[in-house]
């Protein structure tokens, strides 16, 4: 059973809807084409640039000068700087989505780990083509992310598709049965975390020789799969 999506994309006035067809899973991508959408687009391009560059949460005035509004317009849209954030830790995660689903959907394998590794290659290949967004979601503290119902329900969704895939490589066999699937899911979490967060600070070629930072990033974490997910699996 692989994992695809293809004939699962939906697209209305409100959101874009995508699901998971092998798993039954439907992701929201709530990024809205609704009044003010262009704004908020921008504030959120705006306000990811800025936290970027100052390792702070934007104000609402900063974000309305470096996308030339003004500052009551952004609020008509955007009321606080709680809600832009949430907005902005939201678009990162839709860029995880979406790069899980292209790499996910294009495994031809029935092989659960492999479709795994395509998934840990997949945030590898997020925080590679979108670094800013990586270190947003990283940096996010845990009470304003944890309060978001939508920002849980993003992570929970990935989380899922995780722990599905997981739990039929037990059931054929590949994973032992004494695995605790939601602890490995949550190291994996911290260890994938860590892998990419040193391939950005230029950290991991001089740890494996001969390979960039993105490919020691691809190669660690495969490493990491076959040690925690059984050596009889060919990643």
């Amino acid at each position: 059973m692989l994992l695809r999506l293809c004939a699962g994309i939906s697209i209305g006035p409100n959101r874009i809807r995508v699901r998971l067809v092998s798993f039954g899973l439907v992701i929201d991508m709530t990024i809205a084409m609704r009044p003010g959408g262009n704004i908020l687009s921008a504030a959120i391009k705006g306000a990811t640039k800025l936290m970027d560059e100052t390792g702070q949460v934007a104000s609402l005035e900063d974000v309305a000068a470096i996308i030339q509004v003004c500052p009551d317009r952004l609020r008509a849209v955007v009321p606080d700087t709680c809600t832009l954030l949430q907005a902005t830790a939201a678009n990162a995660l839709m860029l995880l989505q979406d790069t899980c689903v292209r790499l996910a959907s294009a495994t031809c394998s029935n092989n659960p780990m492999q479709q795994f590794a395509a998934l840990a290659e997949a945030f590898v290949e997020w925080g590679y083509h979108y670094p800013r967004e990586f270190r947003i979601i990283g940096s996010m503290p845990a009470g304003v992310f944890e309060t978001d119902p939508n920002l849980m329900r993003y992570e929970s969704a990935i989380h899922e598709v995780m722990y599905r895939i997981l739990d039929r490589a037990k059931q054929q066999g590949t994973l032992p049965q004494d695995q605790d699937i939601a602890q490995f899911i949550a190291i994996a979490h911290t260890y994938a975390y860590g892998v990419v967060s040193k391939m950005l600070l230029g950290d991991l070629a001089r740890w494996n020789p001969g390979m960039t930072d993105r490919e020691a990033a691809h190669h660690n974490l495969t490493i990491f799969i076959n040690q925690f997910l059984g050596r009889s699996a060919q990643i």
